[in-house]
């Protein structure tokens, strides 16, 4: 306990100094004793309690120079929460009354006693350790993790911690901005906190970031403090003008450093609320219109408002690929199937649609395609089927309907004719190669290959190479820029969105790598094949 004695004669500091380490000595004090001061009058005593900010005040109520119940008003108004033990004659039973409101722990008559300040400092020491247990309990992330719960604490305490230590309550306005990873959570949770929490330092506004492993998901939770307006100009803004300029920035900062980094799946959403208490009721909003980013680009910022003012357009059902794609099966042309899905999936882009129809067209495809299997195969696995339809029909992002369907061409076989060249090379190379084939637009990294095939990273890259004559980066590049190529041709999806199907989080850099590689940009090649 750092303590810091104020007194106008010596030899009453002296004493109270020599009480206080005898209570350490004698163990009364448990957290120990560590004298960090003393001051003779107000003045000095003000400018001692501003520049330490002691644990523990113990001051006589009568100072020259600066009074006692002034000095105490000033230190509140620096908002300097040191406990106080106040030493007084009895004559000065009424200010004692004045100074109880200023927030002082205990009293002291003079001539003191040593066992009534060994039963001060021990009292005061336990307002202490009660304050920290609180204190660490209510931290800010404690606290908007307890709301987002269900589980609050009681509001006048969280006020009063909210508001005395931390600048702001939870009656503030705020923001939600989440971050979906989907499949790529585990992975890339650390790098996308340390995105949020590095972007957020540079902001006019305050930022907790909070991973929720249960929902693969992480909410940055935007709100302001007293410390974070220090242009006056701003401070009265209304509600909507300061929510919108952390839209703008979030919008501006986060999502580019996002869209470059993250692999796989990204979905941001964003939603305002009118109180930081009322952040799960908000969270849930944005959890239910997660699903709209079948219909946004990746990483597009989607808000409630933005989905309600979509222009949905009834889905039309592509009957001419249905009977393409029929034939294609009943031929077991595996690569004109995949074709058949990659042109489907440019038919749900083209307008808006629901999420739902997307995935009733889906479905409905689907079954299409198990009839005409049907007709020249027996399929091994009815009740997998049915899964994959479930899985289709609760699908929040391209990613999730993308491993249903590369489940649903395992469950009718459609991988089972490999090339011969293949079946020369080792049982571990041979998985390897199809994991490549399976992942590769999904953000597959050498280093988590290898722990899926349980060897290292060194021992894998070496035997790949020597096996199929390429390197694992020569081989997700040669399969991106063939799955680009059949894109750019068979399509008419955006540049951003073949990116995303071929596993680029940048379509700038996809379109770089394709020219260096082709000779031509993406949108030149596209031309030239038609």
């Amino acid at each position: 306990m750092r303590i810091v004695i104020v007194d106008s004669e010596a030899a009453m500091r002296e004493k109270i100094k020599n009480i206080a380490v005898k209570a350490e000595k004698d163990h009364i004090l448990k957290s120990g004793c560590d004298l960090v001061g003393e001051a003779a009058d107000g003045r000095a005593a003000f400018d001692l309690i501003k520049s330490t900010r002691p644990d523990l005040v113990i001051m006589e109520l009568m100072l020259p120079r600066l009074d006692g119940i002034p000095l105490l008003k000033q230190i509140r108004a620096e908002k300097i929460h040191s406990r106080v033990i106040i030493i007084t004659n009895e004559k000065d039973f009424d200010r004692v009354r004045e100074v109880i409101a200023l927030g002082i722990d205990e009293y002291l008559i003079k001539p003191v006693e040593e066992s009534k300040v060994e039963d001060a400092l021990r009292t005061v020491e336990d307002k202490l350790v009660e304050e920290l247990v609180v204190g660490n309990a209510l931290s800010v992330e404690n606290i908007f993790m307890s709301y987002l719960n269900g589980r609050v604490y009681s509001e006048q305490i969280i006020d009063e911690v909210t508001h005395g230590k931390y600048g702001f309550t939870m009656k503030d306005p705020g923001s939600l901005f989440v971050v979906w990873l989907g499949a790529g959570y585990t992975e890339q949770r650390e790098m996308v906190q340390r995105i949020l929490e590095n972007q957020g330092r540079f902001q006019p506004f305050s930022l907790c970031v909070l991973p929720i492993a249960e929902w693969r998901l992480l909410i940055a939770i935007i709100y302001e403090t007293e410390g974070d307006c220090l242009d006056y100009a701003k401070k009265d803004r209304t509600k909507e003008e300061k929510q919108k300029e952390w839209y703008d920035l979030c919008k501006k900062n986060f999502v580019h450093s996002l869209n470059g980094s993250v692999r796989g799946e990204l979905v941001c959403l964003w939603s305002d609320t009118e109180e930081l208490g009322n952040m799960k009721v908000s969270l849930e909003t944005l959890r239910s219109i997660r699903e709209w980013n079948l219909v946004f680009d990746r990483g597009e910022v989607i808000r409630k408002r933005d989905v309600e003012e979509l222009e949905i357009v009834p889905m039309k059902y592509p009957a001419e690929l249905e009977q393409n794609v029929r034939q294609m099966v009943l031929n077991n042309n595996r690569k004109e199937i995949i074709k058949c899905y990659f042109i489907l999936y440019d038919h749900c882009r083209r307008d808006p649609h629901s999420p739902a129809q997307i995935k009733e067209l889906f479905i409905r495809f689907n079954m299409a395609v198990v009839s005409a299997y049907k007709m020249k195969n027996e399929v091994t696995s009815e009740l997998q089927i049915q899964r994959v339809m479930q899985d289709i029909a609760q699908a929040m992002s391209w990613g999730e309907m993308r491993t249903a369907i590369e489940n649903f061409f395992h469950a009718l076989n459609f991988y089972t004719d490999e090339n011969e060249h293949e079946q020369q090379w080792s049982p571990l190379i041979q998985k390897a190669y199809q994991t490549v084939k399976k992942y590769y637009d999904q953000g597959l990294t050498l280093e988590l290959l290898a722990g899926k095939l349980f060897v290292s990273e060194e021992y894998l890259s070496s035997q790949f190479k020597k096996e199929t004559g390429m390197g694992f980066k020569e081989t997700v590049k040669a399969l991106q820029l063939e799955r680009i190529k059949e894109l750019l041709i068979d399509t008419s999806l955006k540049l951003n969105q073949i990116a995303e199907l071929a596993g680029y989080s940048d379509p700038k850099y996809m379109s770089r790598v394709f020219k260096e590689e082709v000779g031509m940009l993406p949108s030149e090649y596209r031309k030239s094949a038609r």
